[in-house]
Order: C-alpha cells, then sequence, then structure tokens
C-alpha cells in the first residue's frame, strides 16, 4: 500500500445533514408559503444528484447550489437573491471542525505513507476549511479541480493516472458507501467505509472502522 486516500467532509471534517435545506426552504415559508418538508428535502436532494452525474456538464457546487435555490424560489415565487442567499449559507461551510483525531492519524500516516484528500467540494471551501484546522497532506484532489464528482470511475482512475499508481497500491476512506465504497470499488480500490454512527452492514467494503484511530490500530497493523 503506497498511498491513502481521505474524503473529507464527513470524514475528517464535521457536517450537518440538511441544514442548507432547511435554511432556504424557512425562507420560502417565511413568506407564508406551506411546504411539504419530506417532499422539498427529497428534491432539494435529487436535484444535486442529477447534477453531479458523470454525464452532465460539470458545475461547481457554489452554482449547482444557486440554481437549486433560484429553482425553488421561482416556483413559489420568492423575492430573493439566490445567490446571495447561498454565499451567506456558504460561509457556516468555511468554519467547519474537524473531527479530534484527525489531525494526529494524519501526521502519523504521512510518515509511512502518501496522504491524500479525494473531496466533492469547491477548490476554495476545502482550502479555507484545511487551512482553519491546519489539516496537511501530500495532495488534494477535489470535483472542481478533476471536473467531475465522486462516484464516477474517472474521479478516482484521474488521481491513479496523475500519480502512476496501480489500484491494488491506493487505499480509499470515506464515509459515504455511495461516493466512498462503490466508487473506488468499481476501479478496483480497496476501501474502508468510516461508519461513525454505528450502522453496520457489508455494503462493499473491505474494512469497516468507527472512528479515524482504527485505520492505524485495526487496518494497516
Amino acid at each position: 500500500m503506497k498511498t491513502i486516500i481521505f474524503d473529507a467532509f464527513g470524514t475528517l471534517i464535521k457536517v450537518t445533514n440538511g441544514g442548507s435545506a432547511r435554511s432556504i426552504m424557512k425562507n420560502i415559508t417565511d413568506c407564508g408559503i406551506i411546504i411539504d418538508e419530506k417532499a422539498f428535502l427529497e428534491e432539494w436532494k435529487s436535484y444535486y444528484k442529477n447534477h453531479t452525474l458523470d454525464d452532465c456538464e460539470f458545475m461547481p457546487e457554489r452554482d449547482i447550489f444557486i440554481a437549486r435555490i433560484q429553482m425553488f424560489y421561482d416556483r413559489y415565487g420568492v423575492s430573493r437573491n439566490a445567490e446571495n442567499d447561498a454565499d451567506s449559507i456558504l460561509v457556516g461551510a468555511f468554519e467547519r471542525e474537524a473531527y479530534p483525531e484527525v489531525k494526529t492519524v494524519l501526521g502519523e500516516l504521512m510518515k509511512n505513507y502518501q496522504v491524500f484528500i479525494g473531496s466533492n467540494t469547491d477548490n476554495d471551501v476545502l482550502e479555507s476549511v484545511m487551512q482553519k484546522n491546519s489539516i496537511t497532506v501530500h495532495k488534494v484532489y477535489t470535483s472542481e479541480n478533476l471536473k467531475c464528482y465522486k462516484p464516477a470511475s474517472r474521479f478516482f482512475t484521474q488521481i491513479l493516472d496523475d500519480n502512476s499508481y496501480l489500484p491494488q497500491e491506493v487505499l480509499f476512506v470515506g464515509d459515504s458507501i455511495t461516493d466512498d465504497v462503490l466508487g473506488p470499488k468499481a476501479v478496483g480500490i480497496k476501501t474502508v467505509w468510516l461508519d461513525r454512527n454505528g450502522i453496520g452492514g457489508n455494503h462493499g467494503q473491505d474494512y469497516t472502522i468507527t472512528d479515524l484511530n482504527a485505520l492505524i490500530k485495526d487496518v494497516l497493523r
């Protein structure tokens, strides 16, 4: 094993699921409009998914976010500036905190392995969060600089090709079954599913851990 690639958000960096969608939904309901919350959240997720498919024209996450907000504002006749609202929410993304074990684990791994980040995100968000949390790795790959999103196979093959690696020389670590297990497994990369909530289950992952310390103690020992 030469290299370990980590997903960023949900793996190294804490996230709050659904917060952005609920903020936009509140902007709409504050206008006296009644919304089916379940249907709204499902469409919110599906809009992102449909715009990050491998056969779609690439859009940075910020542009997808603005377009998604504008779609809902137009539908419900809400007169707000989607770009301003997007940027006010994205400010929180720049302030996200790393999980407590991250710096120590990455530091230990970098003594013996090449350590990369492979994340579905825009460059400026990830760079800011890494700087805020003093996170250092050897290389960083984002959807913005690869011009595609996980779980597309080319997200992973571009990283392999860029470093002249064989799939068996790489281990991918992440919290998403679709993006961080099924994606890399499709090109032959071994995977570690980070199951912080203890959900359990066999999803095709090679290893399962509940925190990053276990990567050193149990997987790479």
